[in-house]
């Protein structure tokens, strides 16, 4: 199998419309969780949300919506970084993977109100609705005549989205691959994790003792994966390594997880496995810490299972707590900061850790970013449904 790298990262977020911008404000400990803009909903208890302010200019066309303006605007980014001739080579080595969501839905609920509403609306607008919809304009911006994938797999999509296009660049089936997630949102979401419940009005607080439940956010990131051959023959930048995942599944319950954190546990472990890699060699986790009750609990039970006496020595991360939960694009968000975190040799925070949970007794890096010794990372998605995913990532140092 060849060596995999990170050779592009692009990012879209409620903090920063390109990478530098995002991962300057993550650092300075800023949060992008703010008063509900891009919808009007005076019904609902919760009127907060990690919202995108796309500028006029951002590419797409006439019928692109946000989901793929934002898309598109990340992978601009992405390839400004890692550079590649995409005039050059042969296209059916290029592959796009991506994680999706709600995808294209505001588009379909913007026709259906306007039909409510007694207008005609643009009958064509709901055909662009469609989950793949994100995937198939990345691909014809890339000119890829590779394999396209759109998962849905709920909040782990992206970063199975990810794994998966590892997998196709190891096996020597792709030359390169850009993977990760877009998500934009909507009412339908909104009101059902208002349904459900599992929304904080307030500013959501992971790993804390008081933690009442997730803010919802929007975004895009996308990796530019490359074999590590071609990606030094052409002296592209490398950000980082990607060295395996791992996936399973609770087949506990619809939404909650497995309350020992079994099936998380096991992804880890899978994740570890496939990557060669031992416990004492991890030193950083990106969570997924939702900020529900349920959550955190388990998630920190599963890498205490997984990693043994080693998770006393690891830094874990919470991005949620600045940039909400970007749902189909949450696993994505997470390997964005691993791969930061990697390069920059610091841990960015989690955020209004004031009073952490007992239950939640590992370094959770709380309140402000933290310098550190940083050689390998995990990245935890784990979905509804018990779908988990765990990436191993290795910082890039030359060889």
């Amino acid at each position: 199998m060849r060596r995999v790298v990170v050779t592009g990262l692009g990012m879209v977020t409620s903090l920063g419309l390109d990478t530098e911008t995002t991962w300057r404000r993550m650092r300075a400990g800023d949060c992008g969780i703010g008063p509900l803009r891009s919808l009007s909903l005076p019904a609902e208890p919760v009127q907060i949300a990690a919202q995108v302010d796309l500028p006029a200019d951002a590419p797409g066309g006439r019928r692109s919506n946000k989901c793929d303006r934002m898309a598109l605007l990340a992978l601009e980014d992405a390839l400004a970084q890692s550079g590649p001739d995409l005039d050059s080579g042969d296209p059916r080595r290029r592959g796009v993977f991506q994680g999706a969501g709600t995808s294209g839905l505001p588009t379909g609920e913007a026709y259906l109100l306007d039909r409510m509403a007694g207008k005609r609306g643009r009958a064509a607008d709901p055909v662009f609705q469609n989950s793949c919809g994100v995937t198939d304009v990345l691909g014809l911006r890339l000119g890829a005549m590779g394999p396209r994938s759109t998962i849905m797999n709920a909040c782990s999509s992206s970063l199975m989205a990810i794994g998966q296009a590892w997998e196709q660049v190891a096996h020597g089936d792709l030359d390169l691959a850009v993977a990760g997630g877009a998500e934009a949102l909507c009412r339908m979401t909104f009101a059902g994790f208002s349904c459900l419940k599992a929304m904080d009005p307030a500013p959501c607080r992971p790993f804390s003792r008081d933690r009442a439940g997730l803010n919802l956010g929007e975004g895009a990131v996308h990796l530019v994966l490359e074999p590590l051959n071609l990606a030094k023959a052409r002296g592209a930048g490398i950000l980082a390594e990607v060295l395996g995942y791992g996936a399973s599944m609770d087949a506990h319950h619809p939404t909650a997880p497995h309350p020992e954190g079994d099936g998380a546990a096991r992804a880890i472990q899978m994740a570890l496995r496939v990557s060669g890699l031992f416990a004492e060699e991890v030193d950083l986790v990106s969570a997924h810490a939702t900020a529900t009750p349920a959550n955190d609990g388990s998630e920190t039970l599963a890498i205490r299972r997984a990693l043994g006496d080693a998770a006393k020595r690891v830094s874990v991360t919470a991005s949620k707590s600045q940039f909400g939960h970007t749902l189909g694009a949450a696993g994505a968000v997470g390997a964005a900061t691993a791969v930061l975190c990697l390069r920059d040799q610091v841990v960015s925070p989690t955020l209004r850790l004031e009073d952490p949970d007992p239950l939640c007794d590992l370094d959770c890096t709380p309140l402000a970013a933290r310098e550190r010794r940083l050689g390998v990372a995990l990245v935890n998605a784990f979905a509804f449904g018990g779908n988990n995913v765990c990436l191993a990532l290795r910082r890039w140092e030359g060889r």
